[in-house]
Order: structure tokens, then C-alpha cells, then sequence
């Protein structure tokens, strides 16, 4: 599952070689999906399309989850930054059962988890003027930003404000999905790279990934499982170079299913 403001093809660049063709080719059955709002999924936000972060949680990732699951056998989730979280709040809360999840930079925007004043600042800034352009445009606007080829809904946008103000990750309906991490009882791999220095900075990350009561968590850098540079953000999942830390992934998928 990808990352806000882009949509599935971010998860097999170049086609054919990205991570969805790498764990095709090590004979994992791939779902790859696109969120509403994004590549081939409608409504879309520039043309008054509206979908609210609950809406991924309790309806996107558990339709998505029950497809997989036909087609027989275990089933993994891996979400890169956006796609990982909504299914981190998605399986704690029990609206979906997969076997167990891989969350490439992933983490929630919260004030409680930022042990740097100046850290805290810095996303504190960032979330309010994320909001306030959506607000103003009544969507937010990636591809004219240039910031990626799927706008977002204001409702979405919103919600990953208030989570911010509030210093909560709740549903609108009231669940508290930081503390339902702690009921989802299967294997999560949570991994963040040295180079991602803002969206899923590693003391940030560590902190809401350590909710899970069977997480392991790698920040991954140079020379960490045959790397050669330090990820980013996106790269954990969109960059070819990041094919020894896939391969070091799929073996911790394999050995998760005999834990």
C-alpha cells in the first residue's frame, strides 16, 4: 500500500524492478492497490471528491485485506509512510486480520512522541500550513506543488491536523488507535531510513512503532543489510537501490510465519 500524494505505480519503479516485482518474483502472490482518491480510484479531490482518514482505516484497508485473504494462505500487509498507518489502525482495532505487517516509513504525526522541542516545531509548522492550503483550495493540490501525482481531500488533510492539535490518533467515532496497537498480536516490522530526516524521523517513529507488542524495529543506513546509502522517506519503497534491504525484508516475512 503506498504513500500519500502518489498511488500504486510508486511501489514498482521502474516498472518491472520496483518492490511489488521483487516480492512477485520471490513467489509472494502481490496486491498492489491504489487508496480512493488515487491513481485508477475515484472520487477525485480536485473535482470535489472528499474521503476522510477513517475512511481508509475502516473501509479501504479491511476490503483490501478480505481480497487478499481469498486467494488462500497467510497474508502480509506492507505499507509504505500513509499506507502503513491506516493499516496499523486498521489491525489494532481489529477491522482487518492480516498475519502480519511490514510498515516502511511509517509513523503519526503526534506532539507526544517527539522528544525534540525542535523536531516538534518544525512538524508543528509543516501540519498547519498542510491544512490551511487544503482548507483554502478545498483540496490539496500535490500535483500542481509538484509534490506528487495524487491530490488529497480536505477531510483527509484535516484529520492529520487534528491529530496534531489534539495530540491524539483517534477516530471520529472515538477509538483510540495508539492504544489498539497493544491488541494486535502478530509479527510487525516497522523500518525507517537514516535519511528520512522530517516524515518518519527515526526517534518519532521508534516511539509509536514500540505500541506493538511484537514490533521489530530496524533504522536502516549505509551499510545496514548491503545498503549503500542512506534511504529517504519514499526510497524505502521506491528505490532500486534499496534492493538488499527488500531482500533482508522478504526473509523476516518468511521466518514471521513459523514465529
Amino acid at each position: 500500500l503506498h504513500a500519500m500524494m502518489v498511488d500504486r505505480r510508486s511501489m514498482d519503479r521502474p516498472k518491472g524492478q520496483g518492490l511489488v516485482s521483487f516480492l512477485a518474483n520471490a513467489g509472494w502472490e502481490v496486491f498492489n492497490a491504489d487508496f480512493r482518491g488515487h491513481g485508477q480510484s475515484g472520487p477525485d479531490p480536485k473535482r470535489g471528491g472528499r474521503w476522510s482518514y477513517d475512511d481508509l482505516v475502516y473501509r479501504d484497508v479491511p476490503a483490501l485485506v478480505a481480497a487478499a485473504r481469498q486467494a488462500g494462505g497467510p497474508v502480509f500487509v506492507l505499507g509504505l509512510s500513509l499506507g502503513g498507518h491506516v493499516s496499523a489502525a486498521s489491525a489494532g482495532i481489529g477491522a482487518c486480520a492480516p498475519d502480519g505487517l511490514v510498515l516502511l516509513s511509517a509513523n503519526v504525526w503526534m506532539p507526544r512522541l517527539e522528544p525534540s522541542r525542535r523536531m516538534g516545531l518544525k512538524k508543528g509548522l509543516r501540519i498547519e500550513a498542510f491544512g490551511l492550503i487544503a482548507r483554502l483550495r478545498g483540496h490539496f493540490p500535490s500535483r500542481r506543488l509538484r509534490m506528487g501525482p495524487a491530490d488529497e481531500a480536505v477531510d483527509y488533510v484535516l484529520d492529520l491536523r487534528r491529530f496534531w492539535r489534539r495530540d491524539a490518533w483517534r477516530s471520529k467515532r472515538g477509538a483510540d488507535w495508539l492504544r489498539g496497537l497493544a491488541s494486535f498480536d502478530a509479527p510487525v516490522l516497522a523500518v525507517v531510513g537514516k535519511g528520512d530526516e522530517l516524515m518518519a524521523h527515526h526517534a518519532g517513529a521508534r516511539r509509536w512503532a514500540e505500541n506493538f507488542p511484537r514490533v521489530t524495529f530496524w533504522l536502516v543506513g549505509r551499510g545496514d543489510h548491503g545498503l549503500a546509502m542512506d534511504p529517504d522517506h519514499i526510497g524505502l519503497g521506491a528505490d532500486p537501490r534499496c534492493r538488499p534491504l527488500w531482500v533482508a525484508i522478504e526473509g523476516w516475512m518468511r521466518t514471521a510465519l513459523h514465529d
